[in-house]
């Protein structure tokens, strides 16, 4: 491993670059790159061969040796040699690294994965994205109560505590933290799972009002990830590095995630696969984590199409060939499908595409803890499904979802399918998803 106070060195003494023409010269050498590996789609395929992932593999040790992170701050290139890429590469693939999270009958063991394996996925989904002050305690309590979801992989996101709203660096992100913290903490206690995983630590993004939420008692190594990815493309900065610091420190499993914008630097499919790549092995070398989460967006916020999951796929494929970490990725659909049966087909879709392409961790599954069962049972129903017959089922899933996708879904956020004042799921929340189990099962999907 690198030691990550090398980082310190290369971030004040590597190349100096503008934003701009670090970015120029990141798009000009990823074409380069895919069009020397001949890296292409099939304009119907949905996953990737050997041969393919091998050359997304390659071409993402060469466009990191070659084009390196940014360093916001210092407006300096990070360089890497190929041979010492090729190293971290090699220490993960011979010791595939297992992370353990939780205590008690709530620990799991996340462990490396590949993409035939019968072993499914783990189910640790959690309430994602922005959440109003009157809603939080329920939407996070519907994840902690299913009892087929193993952790929550991330909770939070709070938009105001008391008309207090988490500003970055300043006194109300620390005090938003830490009540999120405690309100999470204590909906575990009272469901029984005091000892459960909490996941990316999530409304706290700046060093400091991160390590104000780390103490005995509140958050800790077993119940924590905190984040300290890189930024698309190929970005970094001072918080990055004294975050994975403090997570190497504490012996806290790092947040690892991956993330490239389709349509922007990347352009398409293959950009977005080799991107993934250098991305993962990047945030290996300086943050030394032993899992990692891989995800492509459009760069107007969708994803989920086939060529998104084909991206996807050869990175995860790479990954699972070449580094072997245990790979993270999320089972849901996009806002504009909401809760309908394009939106469902949809999700599914991507639960079977992950599933079948070496994913051992879902940290994001469904808007809620029964949609989170659902989408668990479809992982758990493919789970050895060879990768051919995966792929047509995804590209049914897929297909059939385009088929019936309209306007906006009206049914988007928690509330609108959630009664606060009943504090219950509405009716006809249940029957929906009931008929979505068995329209997917009509495609293909083998339940029990």
């Amino acid at each position: 491993m690198i030691p990550i106070l090398d980082f310190q060195e290369r971030a004040l003494h590597g190349p100096v670059m503008k934003t701009t023409e670090f970015d120029v010269a990141f798009s000009k050498k990823l074409r380069a790159l895919v069009a020397d590996h001949e890296i292409s789609r099939d304009s119907e395929a949905v996953g990737v061969d050997d041969q393919t992932a091998d050359a997304v593999f390659e071409a993402g040790v060469q466009l990191l040796a070659q084009v390196g992170l940014y360093h916001i701050d210092t407006q300096r290139v990070v360089e890497f040699s190929e041979q010492e890429i090729r190293q971290v590469a090699r220490e993960y693939r011979e010791n595939p690294p297992e992370v353990v999270f939780g205590r008690g009958e709530d620990e799991i063991r996340v462990r490396y994965r590949t993409s035939e394996e019968s072993r499914p996925p783990i189910l640790a989904a959690g309430p994602a994205g922005e959440i109003e002050q009157e809603w939080f305690v329920p939407f996070v309590q519907c994840f902690v109560e299913e009892p087929s979801n193993r952790a929550l992989g991330i909770a939070g996101g709070i938009t105001s505590v008391d008309g207090r709203a988490p500003k970055v660096g300043t006194l109300n992100e620390m005090y938003c933290a830490q009540w999120e913290c405690e309100q999470i903490l204590e909906i575990a206690r009272r469901a029984g799972r005091p000892g459960m995983h909490l996941g990316l630590l999530c409304t706290a993004s700046s060093v400091g009002a991160t390590m104000a939420c780390m103490r005995p008692g509140l958050r800790e190594p077993h119940n924590t990830q905190i984040g300290i990815h890189i930024m698309p493309e190929q970005k970094i900065d001072w918080n990055r590095l004294m975050l994975a610091k403090y997570c190497e420190d504490r012996g806290i499993t790092p947040w690892t995630s991956c993330v490239s914008v389709m349509g922007g630097l990347c352009r398409r499919g293959p950009d977005v696969a080799v991107g993934l790549v250098a991305n993962l092995l990047g945030q290996l070398c300086y943050g030394h984590g032993k899992w990692a989460s891989l995800f492509t967006n459009r760069i107007d916020g969708t994803w989920g199409d086939a060529e998104c999951q084909w991206a996807l796929s050869g990175a995860r494929r790479a990954s699972e060939r070449h580094i072997r970490v245990p790979i993270a990725g999320v089972c849901v659909q996009t806002k504009e499908r909401g809760r309908t049966l394009s939106g469902y087909c949809m999700g599914v879709a991507s639960a079977v595409s992950n599933t079948a392409n070496g994913f051992a961790y879902a940290w994001i599954a469904g808007g809620s803890g029964p949609e989170a069962r659902f989408y668990g049972e479809v992982m758990n129903a493919v789970a050895g499904m060879q990768r051919d017959q995966a792929e047509a089922l995804v590209s049914r899933l897929l297909a059939a979802s385009d088929e019936r996708a309209g306007p906006e879904s009206e049914q988007i956020e928690f509330p609108d399918v959630y009664d606060l004042e009943a504090r219950r799921f509405q009716p006809e929340f249940f029957d929906n998803l009931a008929r979505a189990k068995e329209f997917v099962a009509g495609l293909g999907v083998p339940f029990s």
